[in-house]
């Protein structure tokens, strides 16, 4: 069943918002956004498909009760293991230093670890500081859950056969970043068609020695510019660019994952119901999100929900960015007042011991003219001396 394009579901979902106040109220809302009303309006007419890597959208799509075994195999595909979701923790169930940290998904898996799963629409808004901070939280999460200060998970990680919590009873943490629009940090210098970016700790010596830590940050519209294009045309041929060797320790699944990584992608980066359809053609299992998508072109008050729960995250997270940036402009500015302060004490003393120097050049100058004065006296008087005696002379020639 193909993504519908038909305008009577736009003429039956306008007629059924008119009808409702609450829907109305909603949708005036989103008119203030004229793009998202736009891309709410294109939905339902067809034109556009769901925007899945915003918030709302991604957790029905990627529902860990109802689509558990979806958000299992793309866990699964990004990770290059196997793995059960078992559960999603609240959004803001942790602090870190004393600050809550809100992540977009964290998941418990079978095997005791934990992953966040983060959709960034900028990367400058998520450097390489607040990827440590998100990933060091994963690991307070995990050692509370042990101990037993953390009752959020219902699933009980192993003990070793102790009852005692151990260092040992640690799992991996996965930090997980889906970037929408790269920055130059996240093209590598190896080649600009690298997407898939995997990072662990290792030691300068080789020692082995594997750290709870591992990192995996996506480039979808590096994805989206090499590799895309190719994918919608039914070209799936697995290349060096849509993996990394070190994460697959089962062959006898990893051709799968590195084909589900390559729907999941897919998915992400599509916009249009035609661009679906093709992708059905090459991933028949996606079919199964294209009918949750068709779905709800039948239920366009919840579609509009979502929407307008889309838009309060975006304004909330741009206020708060808006904020975060203007907290920056102020610490730069007070650098550079400390700056230009420095540099005016700078100037000032510069100036007192230039003041200093003239005073001294005043002195030695005025001793120098003091001095030039007595020698052109000395010399008037050596001048009147030779012309008396040149006058005696002459007259004793005579």
């Amino acid at each position: 069943m193909e993504i519908k394009e038909n305008k009577n579901y736009y003429d039956a979902a306008m007629h059924q918002i008119n009808g409702d106040s609450l829907c109305l109220s909603t949708y005036q809302y989103l008119k203030k956004n004229e793009e998202w009303a736009g891309r709410y309006e294109d939905f339902l007419k067809g034109k556009k498909s769901l925007p899945l890597l915003y918030d709302p959208f991604f957790k029905k799509i990627f529902n860990p009760t109802e689509r558990r075994d979806r958000l299992s195999e793309l866990v699964s595909c990004l990770l290059g293991q196997k793995v059960t979701v078992l559960e999603v923790f609240p959004n803001e169930d942790s602090q870190f230093l004393g600050v809550m940290i809100i992540m977009d998904m964290v998941v418990l898996m079978a095997d005791g670890s934990i992953a966040n799963i983060e959709i960034q629409k900028i990367s400058y808004d998520f450097p390489a500081e607040r990827i440590s901070c998100y990933s060091a939280d994963l690991v307070l999460r995990q050692y509370k859950m042990i101990t037993g200060k953390n009752q959020v998970g219902k699933h009980e990680l192993s003990m070793n056969g102790s009852s005692k919590p151990s260092y040992k009873d640690m799992r991996k943490v996965h930090t997980i970043i889906l970037f929408e629009d790269s920055n130059k940090s996240l093209i590598s210098d190896m080649d600009k068609a690298l997407y898939f970016h995997v990072g662990k700790t290792k030691f300068n010596t080789g020692i082995k020695i594997e750290l709870l830590q591992d990192f995996v940050l996506v480039s979808l519209d590096t994805f989206r510019k090499y590799r895309y294009s190719d994918i919608k045309e039914g070209r799936t041929e697995i290349t060096d660019y849509d993996y990394d060797s070190s994460q697959y320790n089962d062959a006898l699944v990893s051709e799968k994952m590195k084909r589900d990584r390559l729907k999941f992608l897919s998915l992400f980066v599509a916009e249009t119901p035609q661009e679906i359809d093709k992708l059905v053609e090459t991933f028949p299992d996606l079919e199964s999100v294209r009918q949750d998508i068709n779905e709800y072109l039948e239920r366009p008050g919840e579609v509009l929900s979502m929407f307008s729960e889309a838009l309060r995250i975006l304004d909330r997270n741009t206020a708060e960015l808006m904020v975060d940036r203007m907290k920056d402009e102020i610490v730069d500015l007070r650098e550079q007042n400390d700056e230009l302060t420095g540099r005016i004490d700078e100037l000032e003393e510069q100036t007192y011991g230039l003041k200093a120097e003239k005073e001294e050049l005043t002195v030695h100058t005025d001793k120098l003219e003091a001095e030039n004065n007595a020698l052109k006296v000395s010399s008037d008087q050596k001048d009147a001396e030779i012309a008396r005696l040149k006058k005696l002379l002459e007259e004793q020639n005579k």
